[in-house]
């Protein structure tokens, strides 16, 4: 007898995470412009997406700085210049995808904010 449940998967239906997109190596913007890094991958169940710096520190929500969208998007807003800072806006950050299966981390992405250029 067997049972159609609508739990987790079992175990043999699950896979690790598999990057569908991963952001470019290199990011450069403006800090009047702020940007976003988009990361998105596929697994059985849903991998959970979050973003590390090289070190492999997890990135926290800086106030008016940088934060994750709930679809695993890490954005940098528009920002005065009086408020850059290096360990924010030029640095490497990676994204992380894990899931009951496994993890995997992105390729490095240098990121470097700075100044409008007119």
């Amino acid at each position: 007898m067997s049972c159609f449940c609508w739990g987790e998967p079992s175990r043999k239906d699950q896979r690790g995470p598999v990057f569908r997109t991963e952001p470019s190596s290199r990011v450069e913007f403006s800090n009047s412009s702020g940007t976003e890094l988009r990361c998105s991958s596929d697994g059985i169940p849903n991998p959970r997406l979050s973003w590390q710096t090289r070190d492999g520190g997890n990135t926290r929500d800086v106030p008016g700085l940088r934060y994750t969208r709930s679809d695993g998007t890490l954005v940098f807003p528009p920002f005065p210049r009086s408020d850059y800072r290096q360990d924010v806006h030029d640095t490497v950050y990676q994204c992380l995808a894990s899931n009951a299966v496994g993890s995997i981390v992105s390729r490095e992405v240098h990121v470097r904010g700075g100044k409008s250029v007119f």
